[in-house]
């Protein structure tokens, strides 16, 4: 794989980097990573600016005590790095990858003469940064707001999107200590949540995946518990 099959072969890549100059297009780097690989560290600095070409990454925080609290699941085309690059400041979390990954890069120098050339990315990186504060203010929110029956169900409702038909239903790259850290709750509170989903045949655990068996009574769960 190089850059170029990698702009053909995904349309939002494509648009990140489609007025990208060619002495800049030249140093971006292609990195695979396995799972569970830590790609940042929490309170480190790192001048990269990273684009996920395939796979999923967990992005988290840890506290003092070891606890994790999960900000966001980032996909393809989702990209991780900008708000630190332009200080240098310590990374505000950790970022590690779910699945096998492939990840760009572009070292700091050139990522800084990219956006100083390139209006295009200069707006796309606004666009998409609203974006992501909003999704991170709404989740602020639901945390507060919501129990913890409503959010896990929206969280498994929402992910469908991205799962694979299977014969028993929807498959999602979800287990359960993912969840745990999602919601900085303990592994106990989200198993009684999945032990009830499971015993109303709504889903199905795996080692390493969920399956949704009733995707209908999934968002049936989760309409009639936004008012518990």
């Amino acid at each position: 794989m190089d850059i170029k099959e990698i702009l053909e072969n995904n349309p939002n890549i494509y648009n990140m980097l489609k007025d990208c100059p060619y002495e800049i297009l030249k140093k971006w780097e292609i990195k695979k990573y396995p799972r569970n690989f830590t790609i940042c560290r929490q309170s480190e600095v790192y001048d990269y600016f990273y684009i996920i070409i395939d796979g999923y990454i967990n992005i988290y925080m840890t506290a003092e005590n070891g606890k994790k609290y999960s900000q966001a699941i980032y996909k393809k085309g989702d990209y991780f790095g900008e708000l630190e690059i332009f200080t240098r400041m310590p990374y505000i979390c950790f970022v590690e990858t779910i699945t096998d990954s492939t990840i760009l890069r572009i070292g700091r120098e050139y990522f800084l003469q990219w956006l100083e050339l390139d209006r295009n990315i200069t707006n796309y990186i606004m666009h998409t940064l609203c974006e992501q504060f909003y999704n991170l203010s709404k989740k602020a929110g639901e945390d507060t707001l919501y129990s913890l029956k409503h959010r896990v169900c929206h969280y498994l409702f929402c992910c469908h999107h991205d799962g694979v038909n299977c014969e028993d239903g929807i498959r999602l790259n979800i287990i359960k200590e993912q969840l745990s850290e999602q919601f900085a709750v303990t592994q106990r509170s989200i198993n009684r949540i999945l032990q009830y989903l499971k015993a109303n045949n709504i889903i199905e655990e795996k080692n390493n995946f969920i399956i949704i068996k009733d995707l209908k009574e999934l968002e049936n769960e989760e309409e009639m518990s936004r008012f518990e």
